[in-house]
């Protein structure tokens, strides 16, 4: 892969990677719900996640998959499981979101792992992801293309998802933020949960729609 396809790359995959949809409402919601440290596990989780469709998508395996109608369809219902599931959660939680708690860099162990596991769910179980690289990669994967180039490509989609949403959640838990925390945390955690709902029910009504 040259330099020049390489930085295409690069671009596409940051405009993707800033796309609003469930992953950043993820996100989000999980850093003001557990703060910085949770935010960021919740981000490498999920550019774990990217990372594996990527490289699935170059080398054919998508392929498969998008034939595959009920397979599909069990992703984008355990998708929308999830979602609702983690947005309840939230709208029912009782902690207070202190500013310590909010720039918390060190949660324990559980919390890091069940982080990275929400995070890797929610991209492996959203199929759109795996179209979204089908249709890019089409362009820059060839039968010359060698390993090498197939994990450049991916290494590169995990690198700029990564990055994006930990920049996000360094935003949400800086000073700046902080006095909103302290003073409407209860009120920001049932409006980020009631949006994680809002958007499984939209999901699914899409699904049923067929759209």
């Amino acid at each position: 892969m040259d330099i020049t396809s390489w930085f295409q790359l690069v671009v596409i995959c940051l405009l993707g990677a800033m796309s609003p949809g469930p992953s950043l409402a993820l996100v989000i919601n999980n850093t003001v719900l557990r703060g910085r440290g949770f935010g960021i596990a919740t981000s490498l989780g999920h550019a774990t996640g990217i990372c594996w469709w990527a490289l699935l998508t170059a080398i054919g395996i998508t392929e498969l998959i998008g034939d595959q109608k009920t397979g599909l369809l069990s992703l984008q219902i355990a998708g929308i499981l999830l979602l609702a599931y983690i947005g309840f959660r939230t709208i029912t939680d009782d902690n207070d979101l202190d500013s310590e708690t909010r720039v918390k860099t060190n949660p324990n162990s559980g919390a890091l792992i069940r982080g990275v596991t929400e995070g890797l769910l929610i991209s492996l179980l959203n199929p759109k992801v795996a179209l979204f690289f089908l249709v890019i990669f089409s362009h820059f994967v060839f039968p010359a293309s060698t390993r090498i180039d197939v994990g450049i490509m991916g290494i590169t989609a995990a690198l700029i998802d990564a990055g994006w949403y930990v920049f996000v959640v360094l935003i949400l838990t800086s000073n700046k933020f902080a006095n909103n925390f302290r003073l409407r945390g209860q009120a920001i955690k049932k409006f980020s949960g009631s949006m994680l709902i809002l958007i499984s029910l939209y999901l699914l009504i899409m699904m049923v729609l067929g759209l």
